[in-house]
């Protein structure tokens, strides 16, 4: 084996590594989410949170800096693997309109999640200004931001169609089971990976469709207050008049997408053979 080959498969195993260490984070941190929602809509203590409020309830546990240091990591690791499959793009999506449009949703979901490893870091150092921004509505800081634009209202219009047409994919690629094809396991491990993943994919989805929803709706109305984050979302469940079952499905909905990131963790095929 040349020096050259040797180098090109230690890259593919520290890709490797740092894609199933990214799908480990997200769905330890999706499985937080879903469990406070759980407990919030059970009555059971607490209120339903985002992302960023899960990382701050993870952050005052006894073990916070560690706990909070892992997720940091792990997003930094799926950021860097959403830029690679973005650029490099290793699965061969290719350059035409449909490819493209995936690739670029790989580098949004990049920017994400590098946005959640630097919130952590600043949870962790206490970075001036982190506590503000955790508990400010993310969604309404963007979207304000953008309307006050030439254009903005229209913008901000054409942001939330595309998050709802993101939610409709993925709930689409969750009942025709395209993630299957990405997955290496046995057939009895099928037997209960594809239902949990399924139920997950389609919650994240649904929940894609009423954020950006609620993103044209604020455009239109010219009210950046009125578009919802997640914990928004879930907060909105809760206040309807059957909230707490609404609420719970949504909570089980996160939480199997959480399991789901762990399974691909473990048995995701990760595509680098096409990586120099």
């Amino acid at each position: 084996m040349t020096e050259a080959s040797l180098t090109n498969d230690t890259h593919r195993r520290l890709i490797t590594f740092a894609a199933r260490a990214g799908y480990e984070a997200r769905g330890a941190l999706y499985l937080l989410i879903g469990t406070l929602a759980l407990l919030a809509a059970l009555d059971l203590g607490g209120d339903p949170v985002g992302t960023r409020g899960a990382l701050r309830v993870l952050f005052a546990q006894p073990a916070g800096y560690l706990l909070l240091g892992s997720i940091a990591a792990g997003f930094a690791c799926l950021s860097a693997w959403r830029l690679i499959q973005a650029w490099a793009d290793p699965a061969g999506y290719g350059r035409d309109l449909k490819g493209l449009g995936i690739r670029t949703v790989l580098a949004a979901s990049a920017l994400v999640y590098a946005g959640i490893a630097a919130f952590s870091v600043g949870l962790m150092f206490r970075w001036e200004g982190v506590e503000a921004v955790a508990r400010a509505a993310p969604v309404t800081t963007w979207l304000a931001s953008i309307m006050a634009a030439p254009f903005g209202s229209w913008l901000s219009g054409a942001v939330g169609l595309a998050v709802v047409g993101v939610g409709v994919g993925k709930v689409v690629k969750a009942w025709r089971t395209e993630f299957d094809e990405h997955l290496d396991c046995e057939n009895h491990i099928r037997l209960w990976v594809v239902p949990v993943s399924r139920f997950g994919l389609t919650a994240r989805g649904l929940v894609f469709v009423m954020i950006g929803s609620s993103v044209v709706w604020a455009a239109f109305q010219v009210q950046a207050e009125r578009a919802l984050g997640l914990a928004g979302v879930l907060r909105s469940l809760e206040r309807t008049p059957l909230g707490w079952i609404l609420l719970s499905a949504a909570a089980l909905g996160l939480g199997a997408f959480g399991v789901f990131g762990l399974i691909e963790a473990m048995y995701r095929r990760i595509d680098v053979k096409d990586i120099d």
